[in-house]
């Protein structure tokens, strides 16, 4: 018989279980620490690290997690599509589970620490958990996701959406790997997962057999830098609009022998619709939106025609614009479109925006946000609250999963080799996260 949780149903931690929490955690930092500089092995590219989604980057750091989660006797499977779970029983098996968990794969030539510091947050507090061998209320699970970001198959959220049914089963087979061109159908196959499975059975997880989901993760912004706070608790996942395939047609023509009246430059037309959207944002700002970001990721002219002296007539590029209020969305798709029609007329050009993506703000869980701040206050801080990037909490809140995040600071901002979170302040993340825990009462 397993032995029984040690807070019964209906009972609040006392502050002496929370004490005994915190150095359990300060013992699980060296082996964070091993798979941080494992995780850097497997997968440095010369300059950063680069996590190829349903790749080999990828592959190597589940790999890793794995082989750390059967040294401390934890479970291990996988789904059909490939994501990692790793469970620290508790003494009811039909209860549905409490995750933790993050990304594994990366950007190209990004850092050490985006997505996959929550992943090792997760296995960093089930070794606590295991050391001071603490029977939970139910299933407390790591899930290593696969897929999260979007510039390798143009949308995110790949592994957390099939595993909850809401990723539509036609995309494995249309969406394409932007190095590879093979189809994440192929990809999924090539690793030894079955992507026929995930096409027949229902969905892995859903609200019916996960209670609530938890992930840590760095921020990607200055706010805890500039404000000198190692966490921070998110209040909602923005939403976004994007245009990954979009284009600018012009014409080629001799820089010194054409006046500006016959040409259709792809260059200026497209400047023009870019700082036409900054005064989009600048507008909303200034009506209130300020948790609304705009970038121009890819701007660029074809390599195999253009020079010093040519009108360029041809500039791809992308669109990202996040934001928390929807209705802003809504309106960026309608600017997009008057802005590049207006353009259109003026400069004699096309653009071809291809398919936008995107998707809504999610608030996160009030209770379990409430959670997050008492763990923070039993730890001895205030908890500070901000809006965060896309993360695949939510697709969780999606799925009526109730959700909610922990951010860590981190120096240099995410997505480049400069990543600099210190491991401080992931120990006292990973602190917020264990408290958190026993607070819900889910220890």
């Amino acid at each position: 018989m397993p032995n029984a949780p040690l807070i019964q149903d209906g009972q609040r931690p006392d502050a002496d279980f929370i004490a005994r929490l915190s150095p359990a955690v300060s013992a699980a930092m060296p082996l964070a620490a091993r798979i941080f500089d494992e995780f850097r092995k497997v997968s440095a590219d010369g300059c950063g690290v680069t996590r190829q989604a349903f790749g080999a980057g990828e592959q190597a750091a589940m790999d890793v997690i794995g082989a750390e989660a059967a040294e401390l006797g934890l479970e291990i499977a996988h789904d059909a599509a490939g994501n990692l779970y790793v469970t620290l029983p508790g003494p009811d098996r039909s209860r549905p589970a409490v995750l933790m968990g993050s990304h594994l794969d990366s950007v190209p030539v990004g850092g050490n620490y985006d997505g996959a510091a929550g992943v090792v947050a997760g296995v960093a507090v089930l070794a606590a958990l295991r050391s001071l061998d603490i029977v939970p209320a139910q299933d407390i699970r790591v899930m290593g996701i696969r897929g999260e970001e979007s510039v390798w198959f143009g949308t995110a959220y790949l592994g957390s959406g099939l595993a909850l049914g809401l990723l539509p089963v036609e995309r494995l087979d249309d969406l394409t790997r932007t190095d590879t061109g093979k189809t994440l159908a192929q990809h999924i196959d090539a690793l030894g997962y079955d992507s026929g499975k995930l096409r027949a059975d229902p969905p892995h997880l859903s609200s019916r057999n996960v209670a609530a989901y938890y992930e840590l993760h760095i921020e990607q912004g200055p706010l805890l830098q500039e404000r000198d706070l190692p966490v921070a608790v998110a209040t909602v996942v923005r939403g976004n609009a994007r245009y990954p395939f979009a284009h600018c047609e012009g014409t080629n023509a001799h820089s010194a022998a054409v006046p500006r009246a016959f040409r259709r430059d792809a260059v200026l037309a497209t400047a023009d619709l870019v700082m036409r959207l900054e005064e989009f944002w600048r507008e909303i700002e200034a009506a209130g939106s300020v948790d609304s970001v705009l970038t121009v990721g890819e701007f660029y002219t074809d390599p195999e025609a253009h020079g010093m002296t040519t009108v360029p007539g041809r500039v791809t590029f992308t669109l990202n614009f996040g934001t928390t209020i929807a209705s802003d969305i809504e309106e960026f798709h309608r600017r997009v479109a008057h802005y590049a029609r207006d353009i259109e007329a003026q400069r004699d050009v096309k653009f071809e925006l291809g398919p936008a993506t995107g998707t809504p703000p999610r608030p996160l869980d009030t209770e379990i946000r409430a959670g997050l701040g008492e763990a923070c206050r039993a730890l001895g801080h205030e908890p500070f609250e901000l809006a965060t990037a896309g993360h695949d909490a939510a697709m969780f809140a999606k799925a009526g999963i109730p959700s909610g995040m922990v951010l860590v600071r981190n120096a240099n901002g995410s997505h480049n080799p400069d990543e600099a979170m210190d491991m401080e302040d992931f120990e006292e993340g990973c602190r917020v996260l264990a408290t958190a825990l026993a607070v819900r009462g889910h220890l």
